[in-house]
């Protein structure tokens, strides 16, 4: 198995070092900084609209000597849409925010324009900080705006040239949770970089800088190798520091970028003297050995490299793919929406699962269970990845997501009610809970965005005068259950304070029902005879006795339910 893998950095080193977009890339970094501008806009012969970022020699001098530290985004609110619910704060360098918090107006202005159209975003040295914080940011315009629906919408790349690391391990995870915005990073380092591999070393010690996207390291030569493994771009960093020797210079990247395109790329074991070497083995000591590191790195890193891509290759197989996944319960909610269809005219789906009576009703619920574990463990992983991140991007999906989920929990959840309250008995004892009180959070966040597009939509539900197919709260079925329990334990308990309650919980149950009888937003199938409901209500009826009087009393004694349709 491992012979016949390989280090696929190194295809992507060769891939990034041979397109066009990186010199022209850094073509507009230099007529930026020769026109003096802190900005500027600029075109691929393709097309494509560079936006280019410059920095003063003034901000590199004092971050060279130590002017700068990193700082709590907790102090800066400036950066606080980076941050996801499991790493709501970070620690991102003193100098990226101070440069970013100079934007100038226009260009803060231009966000929702340059969002819908193509665009690299570039820096040289510290001009990449704004670059990058610039590109995170149009990342979480993109995402919000997505997450309405918007289908116009384009993600920028951004490349850097001999950009510093931005920030600690938290920024580097809030970064790398959003696989789309990690993917959209390339920064490239010429070996004998200043700037680039510069991280105080007091800083370093406290809170350690940590790397995110990908990095192409390259030298004079034209030896470039890409490394996206965080604990290799740092062993590299960390080898370039300690042979800098005081050399505070930029290099000529127009010069490295040339030779690398002038570079015949070649790969092979022969010239390492260790014709044992797999494949994999090679490609990664062929990545040092190619910008001259191979002597300088830990001499366990490779070996470290190489099981983990080992391990990595052989887990792709069980990778997580979201669209192609919800293609797939498609067919699992096709099943659902079969087994609702033929048992809902009869007696419901809902009392169907709950308590099969036949044979032919038995075996449908043993063939649909498979299908409704599927889809839950589908949903919660799903839900649950969208609630980590940031309030505006989470708490919205994309309508066709939103769509799915919300039929889905409406098909489904009250099939997971009928299997909580399928014992008789068995949650009328003290100590036992609602289903609500333990209700699934993902059915939860799918019901509150939901409600929160509706709020938005230009056809907000009302006035309806048609039976919804599907009753609309998920949870009908377990309010009508803890309205059974409420109405036997009344007459078990006979008058008194419990009695009181439970009396007041009845009259709130009925009075919902009939506000959702009059917003059309229950299903027909809710008053076929037998089912839990109609139980509860001739319970109901004659606990109350024939002198009772209320608008859902009238309703259901002169059975105008027989038209609700």
């Amino acid at each position: 198995m491992t012979q016949a893998m390989f280090c696929s950095e190194v295809e992507v080193g060769g891939f990034v070092g041979s397109i066009d977009v990186v010199p022209e890339a850094f073509r507009a970094v230099s007529e930026t900084s020769s026109s003096s501008s802190s900005y500027g806009f600029h075109t691929t012969s393709s097309g494509i609209q560079i936006l280019a970022f410059n920095c003063s020699i003034d901000y590199r001098n004092r971050f060279l000597s130590g002017g700068f530290d990193l700082v709590s985004s907790e102090t800066f609110k400036v950066v606080d849409f980076i941050g996801t619910k499991v790493n709501p704060s970070f620690f991102i360098s003193e100098v990226a925010v101070e440069l970013f918090e100079s934007l100038p107006l226009e260009l803060k202005q231009l966000k929702d324009e340059l969002i819908n159209k193509p665009l690299i975003v570039t820096g040289l040295s510290l001009g990449g900080y704004i670059a990058v914080l610039f590109a995170l940011w149009l990342q979480h315009a993109v995402d919000v705006k997505e997450a309405s629906g918007s289908k116009d919408t384009k993600r920028p790349i951004c490349i850097t040239f001999g950009c510093p690391l931005v920030g600690d391990e938290a920024l580097q995870r809030s970064v790398s949770e959003r696989p789309q915005w990690k993917s959209g990073f390339l920064n490239v380092v010429a070996k004998t970089d200043p700037v680039a591999s510069f991280i105080s070393s007091k800083i370093q010690a406290e809170r350690p800088y940590k790397p995110f996207g990908t990095f192409l390291f390259c030298t004079e030569s034209g030896g470039h190798t890409a490394f996206e493994d965080q604990e290799s771009v740092l062993a590299v960093l960390h080898a370039m520091a300690s042979s800098r020797h005081g050399n505070m210079e930029v290099p000529d990247y127009e010069n490295h970028l040339t030779a690398i395109r002038r570079k015949a790329l070649y790969r092979g074991v022969s010239e390492f003297g260790q014709f044992n070497l797999n494949p994999l083995r090679a490609g990664i000591t062929w990545q040092f050995k190619e910008v001259g590191m191979l002597d300088e790195i830990p001499n366990n890193l490779i070996e470290r490299m190489e099981d983990k891509q080992t391990r990595a290759i052989k887990s792709k197989k069980h990778t997580y793919e979201p669209t192609k996944k919800l293609n797939d319960m498609k067919i699992s909610l096709t099943f659902m929406e079969w087994y609702m269809k033929t048992w809902k005219p009869k007696r419901g789906y809902y009392d169907t699962y709950k308590n099969p009576e036949t044979i032919k009703e038995k075996d449908s619920n043993n063939g649909i269970e498979l299908h409704r574990l599927r889809l839950n463990q589908y949903w919660q992983k799903f839900v649950t990845e969208k609630d980590l991140l940031p309030q505006k991007e989470g708490a919205k999906l994309r309508k066709r997501w939103l769509y799915s989920g919300n039929n889905y929990r409406r098909i489904v959840e009250p099939l997971d009610i009928a299997e909580h309250y399928k014992s008789e008995g068995k949650y009328y004892k003290n100590g036992n809970k609602h289903y609500l009180a333990d209700r699934p959070n993902h059915y939860k966040l799918l019901e509150d965005w939901s409600n929160e597009d509706k709020k938005g939509s230009d056809n907000p539900i009302g006035g309806k005068k048609k039976a919804a197919s599907l009753t609309e709260d998920s949870c009908f079925w377990a309010h009508v259950e803890e309205a059974l329990i409420s109405l036997r334990e009344l007459k078990n308990e006979g008058s008194g304070s419990h009695a009181d309650v439970r009396n007041q919980e009845l009259e709130n149950f009925e009075t919902k029902v009939m506000g959702e009888i009059k917003s059309y937003s229950l299903s027909p199938d809710v008053f076929l005879e037998g089912s839990s409901f109609m139980k509860w209500w001739n319970e109901y009826k004659q606990h109350k006795g024939g002198s009772y009087v209320s608008e859902f009393a009238r309703y259901m004694n002169e059975r105008s339910y027989k038209l609700y349709k």
